[in-house]
């Protein structure tokens, strides 16, 4: 399973390089679905996450693994937004970290409608979509300044 398991953290690293942040959060993103949405017989994918969650004395060892590992791919991707925000790829108001929370929500979801049985097809679209979302608040962070969004830093989201 660490085998398995180890493929996500070289995914966040991979990502971790490219040159502008939207690539890196897409690299994540798409890559991730395609590794969830292998073949069960060759790969078990998405259910890392179920088996770590199991509830026994067996599971323990992988649970700590695990948890240890999305830390690892947590910090990862913090540091490279931070990045983004020190070569002003991002304004100095975006939250990095809730910016960190935005994307890993978004994978854990995928894992989770994988492991649910949601087709590669389904997850792609939802990946992409929440990538354009992601980066469309970016983007406005990035080019407009005087209007906050809900990713920088102690801004609460308007109420309806």
């Amino acid at each position: 399973m660490r085998t398995y398991a180890e493929r996500y953290r070289e995914i966040y690293q991979q990502a971790s390089e490219a040159e502008d942040l939207a690539t890196v959060i897409e690299r994540i993103l798409i890559d991730s679905v395609h590794e969830f949405t292998l073949p069960d017989d060759t790969h078990p994918g998405c259910l890392l996450s179920s088996a770590a969650m199991a509830d026994s004395t067996s599971t323990l060892d992988t649970s700590a693994y695990f948890t240890e590992l999305q830390g690892s791919n947590e910090r990862t991707l913090l540091a490279r937004i931070e990045r983004a925000v020190r070569e002003g790829e991002l304004s100095t108001d975006a939250d990095p970290a809730a910016l960190m929370g935005v994307v890993q929500s978004v994978w854990h979801g995928l894992s989770a409608r994988a492991n649910l049985g949601s087709g590669r097809g389904e997850l792609l679209a939802t990946a992409r979509l929440a990538h354009r979302l992601i980066c469309r608040d970016l983007t406005s962070t990035a080019v407009d300044r005087t209007h906050p969004t809900r990713l920088t830093r102690g801004e609460d989201p308007p109420t309806g």
